[in-house]
């Protein structure tokens, strides 16, 4: 089974479906953030390159930084729906990672897409996302900056085909992961394919203007948006 790479909506925007200007948004900053030698016009004067990505940059981390207050609002909220967070919680812990942290994993099990609620992973899946929850550990310390989010972990068959309307993918098998890193999802796809490459795992990555999925597939898959 292959990951579909446009089956990942969610990353774009977490909550009900009518924010779809959020989506070209986030899309148009990535996209700004990586514009080689195209020049940009803001409010009718040109400006340079070097100061449009500047700008792209400053308003994304605006953009994120809402969009995690957003979650963390909505995951008070919601804190009850969640069956068997403490134990997940205390497997989580366990271990032992270095950056990643056990709030950042549980938060988009709480994300609603078009009236579906997500959950938590089966129990026999959890120990499933250890090689993901790894590589992402070895991304963020490589990168030496900041992990923004994770935006999609599992997702329950229902909450998937909401998102996507795929109804595979490596999410439902608890073996993916979306990232945004603070350096950007090229820097951070480097950084993947270079720890692929060194045999430090098997799986796909995904390289979309925001962000990038990374799963443990068991063989290689690569694909960019």
């Amino acid at each position: 089974m292959s990951e579909n790479p446009h089956d990942s909506p969610e990353d774009l925007e977490p909550t009900p479906p009518h924010q779809f200007s959020r989506r070209r948004l986030i899309a148009g900053l990535g996209l700004a953030a990586a514009g080689g030698g195209t020049a940009f016009y803001f409010g009718g004067g040109k400006r340079t390159v070097d100061d449009t990505i500047a700008k792209a940059r400053i308003a994304g981390d605006r953009f994120y930084d809402h969009l995690k207050e957003e979650w963390d609002d909505r995951s008070l909220l919601k804190r009850h729906l969640l069956k068997d967070e403490a134990d997940y919680r205390a497997f989580l812990n366990g271990l032992s990672l270095r950056y990643v942290t056990a709030d950042e994993v549980i938060r988009p099990h709480r994300n609603v897409r078009g009236g579906v609620a997500n959950e938590l992973p089966p129990r026999h899946m959890w120990s499933r996302l250890v090689p993901t929850l790894k590589i992402t550990d070895e991304i963020r310390h490589r990168l030496g900056t900041p992990l923004k989010l994770i935006n999609s972990a599992y997702r329950s068959p229902e909450y998937n085909l909401a998102c996507s309307g795929a109804t595979q993918s490596y999410h439902m098998q608890n073996r993916a992961l979306d990232l945004m890193f603070r350096e950007g999802s090229n820097a951070a796809g480097k950084v993947a394919r270079e720890l692929r490459t060194e045999g430090f795992f098997k799986g796909g990555i995904g390289v979309y203007p925001t962000f990038i999925h990374v799963d443990t597939r068991g063989f290689e898959a690569t694909w960019s948006v």
